[in-house]
């Protein structure tokens, strides 16, 4: 039986990963700001407990990453009414062209990439990708 080289498939991953920070350098953005911000266009406004939750990442670095968003006037914080103690973040206008030309950058990535790989590849390795995130 065949097994999975997992030690390989990070390697893959960790090549996508470079070609997407590269390519979302055009838009003045980092994968994680990329990953924020896409989330905050879906929930709206969200906390940034929320949004660290969506991340699966610590508050702490949550924290950390969107007062780099609200510096660079991507992402605004506004009061809580319900909580005075925490804050909602939402995009703003800059935020969201920043995330259209990042999507855009993304997307000629993903293109790139889907070009060299035959429709049949690209749908197992497609499926794949759901399935281990399903389990995580």
């Amino acid at each position: 039986m065949e097994h999975l080289d997992v030690l390989k498939f990070i390697d893959v991953t960790g090549v996508f990963e470079r070609k997407i920070n590269l390519a979302l350098n055009y838009a003045g953005l980092r994968l994680p700001h990329f990953k924020a911000i896409s989330y905050l266009e879906k929930a709206g406004k969200v906390t940034v407990s929320d949004l660290s939750r969506s991340m699966c990442v610590t508050r702490a670095t949550m924290s950390v990453l969107a007062n780099q968003l609200i510096k660079a006037g991507v992402v605004e914080s506004v009061e809580n009414n319900a909580d005075k103690r925490s804050h909602y973040l939402i995009l703003t206008a800059l935020g969201l062209n920043r995330l259209k030309v990042a999507k855009q950058e993304v997307a000629l990535v993903e293109e790139k990439i889907t070009q060299k790989l035959s429709p049949e590849l690209v749908e197992t390795l497609n499926q794949v990708s759901s399935l281990v995130l399903e389990e995580l």
